[in-house]
């Protein structure tokens, strides 16, 4: 029996049942195969390739910001720190406008939701409607916009948009596999 198959036989092996019937491999957090090669990847990744620190008060979500919520997580971590894609999907948007500094979203329809990645060192590596996959580069932490010192905001927005309903990224980032 070939490797590949192996794989493919691993994978099969990881699939669970929900309520509603099968889920993927993918959704219940199971390694799958790349579409081009024969390794193995992660669903997702953290955004943050390296070690990091979450911060304190008003870097956490829903902390107080004059009369506005915190509506993502402060990920701390040196200038210039690679970010990567945290899901494979689609580059919604890219740009700089001014509090947000560099910017870029990623929607994943599996997951169905979008990623915001804000204060990046300087244009995004990646361009609006450009695919990404889980791990791609996609730029490099900074401090740009409104902020103060080098980090992350990362926020998580249910649904396909920069303005749709944000949750409390924490958890996920937590859990999320390092590259």
């Amino acid at each position: 029996m070939t490797s590949r198959i192996r794989v493919l036989l691993a994978a099969f092996a990881t699939l669970a049942l929900s309520p509603g019937g099968f889920v993927s491999a993918e959704s219940a957090g199971a390694w799958v195969l790349p579409r081009d090669s024969g390794l193995l990847r992660p669903p997702a990744v953290h955004p943050v390739n390296a070690q990091v620190d979450y911060g304190e008060g008003g870097a956490q979500y829903g902390a107080d910001r004059g009369g506005r919520m915190h509506e993502g997580q402060d990920v701390f971590a040196p200038a210039g720190t690679p970010l990567l894609a945290v899901r494979d999907g689609l580059v919604l948007e890219t740009g700089n406008d001014g509090g947000r500094g560099n910017y870029l979203a990623i929607w994943s329809p599996e997951a169905r939701e979008t990623y915001v990645y804000l204060h990046l060192l300087e244009e995004p590596s990646v361009k609006s409607g450009q695919r990404v996959r889980a791990g791609d580069r996609v730029g490099r932490l900074g401090c740009t916009g409104s902020c103060f010192g080098d980090h992350l905001h990362f926020e998580v927005r249910r649904g396909r948009s920069l303005e749709g309903p944000p949750s409390d990224p924490r958890a996920l980032l937590q859990r999320l596999p390092r590259a």
